[in-house]
Formats: structure tokens, C-alpha cells, sequence
């Protein structure tokens, strides 16, 4: 199910070039949205607002909306009018085939004649209109309302239903009462639900097609990825493309990043690269072929990144760090040369890097000789102790 975002918002607002504090009209329906969020915080001007034909339940996050003039939610699984009493520029609403119950009638006209500008009513096709006198009752409790079902209320036929008043909404109880107005139908709400996920499933298997389709235009073939484990129980590298690529280090303050540089062809599309980034390993799938790799260290996936060129077109993966442990540069250049040979991999090492990481090499060497050398110090020759054999 679909929920409305800035994303969409944005997308659904192109005709006012995707700017939504200033945004007057939005269409937002078939989308099979479940629910009503974010239009009160970012389009807090809207005049007109088309929710129809979606699977949303409840009237919420509305009351904001203080230049709303038309709010149409035909075609959902509303069951009471409410959240609308503070929009005070609100005339017209349409409520067609909802699920507003004879239970709920009275409570709903209550509500919204608490909106002094509202004119125009829809409730056709709800389950309280089956009832013979419910126009009468919405026309007695609104009484600003001048159009009803499309149909304009006379002054004549006010003046009956506020002198019927009392008496129908006795009428009304006993009708909840004996739920004399409900009909059998297998139109219900749980039946919606279920119609709205029988289509997202469609539309699922429609992409998944076209997609298919696209990829055997561009000659792309769906290949499986290679296990992630060889014989021995170490995880498997490969690079099926011939990609080249390189690793190498970044510090930032107190942050260190390994870096891996992928030579994609510049104008590869980006939707064609799929990227797996894992504690100690990645996966890339480049066009249907696999490089898989594993990494010096562990890493952070959260606070890991990846960028592509606009230049070259090459992919980075900036990953920082798990423990910020330094990775010695043997290990960089012999173990990851002698197992990435076959992929082509080139080792690239900064200089500074390269000195700062003898600097720590040679500091903990001459460590160790002082303590050594203390030790041999405090030695003494004990002529007691027979020598060793």
C-alpha cells in the first residue's frame, strides 16, 4: 500500500513545479493509500484536494488545512464524519459510497455543522441512505447546508425537517435499534481491502514484466550470484565483468574510511547497479554480472555510503570503520593482491598514509627493544640453578 510522503507529494505537484508550500490543488487518487498524513505540514494552502477511490478509513490530519474548499473522498472505507470542524473555509465534501452507518449518522451531521461555510453534501451509495428519512435528518442538523446528493435543499423542505426533528431522531433510534436499514451486500470494506491488495499484486507482477522486458531489450541476462562461500567456508570472490578496481584508506579526524573504486562504464545507467554492502564483504551486480569482494576490516553499513561519478562514471563505496582499527599496509598490499590477483585488483596506498602507518610500525619495534632491554637489565646469574640441558 501506498503512503503519501513528500515524495509523492512532490511528484503529484509538478503543475506547480513541485513546490509544496505554495501548492493551491493536489490529485491523489487510486493510489490505495491507507491513510491521511503530512498534507497539514507541508501543503498547509490547499484548496482543493481529491482523495478518491483510495482504502482510507478515517478523517485525520485535516484540521489545518484553513483554506480548504473542496475535499473529495469518494470511494473510501469512512464510516464517520470527523477532523473537519476547524476547517473553516470547507464547502463542499463528497462522501460517496463510503461506509457511514445509520449508527453514525446523527454524530456525523453533528460534526460537520460545527463548519460554518460547508454547502454541498455527497453521501450517496452509504449504508445510511438506504434509510427513507435520512435526508430529512441531515437536512435538520445542517442547516447551512444548500445542496444535498446534488440535489438543492428549498427553504419549504427545511422548515419540515426542523418541525420533524424530534420525532425522527426517535425514528432513528428505533431503526439502530432494529437495523431495519441494513441490507445483505458482499460490498464491504474487508472486500476493498482485499480488491486494493489483488491489484498491488497485478501492478508487482506488471513491473516485474516490463522490467524483464527491458532488460532482454538491453540485452541484460538474469544471472544468479555466485554462492558467498568457497569449499574451504570462506566467502568467495569473483569478478565476472573484468571490472577493475581498488581499495584504499581515508581518515577524517577521528573517523577511517576504506574506500573501494569500482570502473564502471561511464554511461552505464545507474539503474543497471545493484549494490549488497555487509559487515565483511560486498556484492555488485554490474549489468547481470557479480564482483564480489571482502573487506580488510569490518565495516559500518549504516554509516556507509556510495557515489557515482558524473565524470567517469566510476562507482565508490566510502565505508567507514567498524572499530576504527588501523589496517596495516602489508596487509593491504600482499593478502588483498594475493587474494584478489585473478580480479585485477590494483592496491592504491597515499604517501602520507603509507609513512603514517610506518611511523606506528616503527614506534611499537623500538617499544618492544626498550622493554627488552629492561628485562636483561634486571637479569641476575644465580650460580644455584644448574644449567639448562
Amino acid at each position: 500500500m501506498v503512503r503519501i510522503t513528500v515524495d509523492l507529494l512532490r511528484r503529484r505537484s509538478e503543475h506547480n513545479e513541485g513546490e509544496l508550500s505554495t501548492l493551491e490543488e493536489i490529485s491523489l487518487h487510486q493510489f490505495d493509500i491507507e491513510r491521511i498524513e503530512n498534507l497539514d505540514k507541508y501543503c498547509r494552502h490547499l484548496k482543493i484536494l481529491y482523495l478518491q477511490n483510495n482504502i482510507i478509513p478515517r478523517m485525520e490530519n485535516l484540521n489545518r488545512l484553513k483554506s480548504l474548499e473542496y475535499l473529495n473522498l469518494a470511494l473510501n472505507n469512512i464510516s464517520l464524519i470527523e477532523g473537519i470542524d476547524k476547517c473553516e473555509s470547507l464547502k463542499k465534501l463528497d462522501l460517496t459510497l463510503n461506509f457511514i452507518p445509520l449508527s453514525n449518522l446523527e454524530s456525523s451531521c453533528r460534526h460537520l455543522s460545527k463548519v460554518p461555510t460547508i454547502e454541498q453534501l455527497y453521501l450517496t451509495g452509504n449504508p445510511c441512505t438506504d434509510w427513507d428519512m435520512c435526508r430529512k435528518v441531515v437536512i435538520s442538523l445542517i442547516p447551512q447546508l444548500k445542496q444535498l446528493d446534488s440535489k438543492d435543499i428549498t427553504h419549504t423542505e427545511r422548515l419540515e425537517a426542523l418541525q420533524e426533528l424530534p420525532g425522527l431522531l426517535e425514528h432513528l433510534q428505533v431503526a439502530i435499534r432494529e437495523n431495519l436499514y441494513q441490507k445483505t451486500t458482499n460490498y464491504t470494506k474487508e472486500a476493498r481491502i482485499q480488491m486494493a491488495q489483488e491489484n498491488e499484486k497485478i501492478q508487482k507482477e506488471k513491473e516485474r514484466e516490463a522490467k524483464e522486458s527491458e532488460d532482454k531489450q538491453y540485452g541484460v541476462k538474469k544471472t544468479q550470484p555466485p554462492p558467498l562461500y568457497n569449499d574451504r567456508g570462506e566467502i568467495r570472490q569473483c569478478n565476472q565483468g573484468g571490472y577493475e578496481y581498488s581499495f584504499y584508506e581515508k581518515h577524517e579526524k577521528d573517523k577511517q574510511f576504506i574506500i573501494l573504486e569500482i570502473a564502471v562504464p561511464r554511461y552505464l545507467d545507474t539503474s543497471q547497479i545493484d549494490v549488497d554492502l555487509n559487515p565483511t564483504y560486498v556484492r555488485v551486480d554490474i549489468k547481470g554480472k557479480f564482483l564480489q569482494l571482502t573487506f580488510p576490516c569490518e565495516i559500518s553499513v549504516n554509516e556507509s555510503q556510495a557515489k557515482r561519478s558524473q565524470a567517469s562514471g566510476s562507482l565508490q563505496l566510502i565505508m567507514k570503520k567498524l572499530n576504527n582499527s588501523l589496517v596495516p599496509y602489508f596487509f593491504l598490499k600482499e593478502e588483498l593482491e594475493e587474494k584478489n590477483k585473478k580480479g585485477g585488483m590494483k592496491m592504491e596506498k597515499k604517501v602520507e598514509e603509507n609513512e603514517g602507518c610506518k611511523k606506528i610500525e616503527k614506534a611499537n619495534n623500538k617499544e618492544k627493544e626498550m622493554e627488552k632491554k629492561k628485562e636483561m637489565e634486571e637479569w641476575e646469574d644465580d650460580p644455584d640453578v644448574p644449567p639448562l640441558e
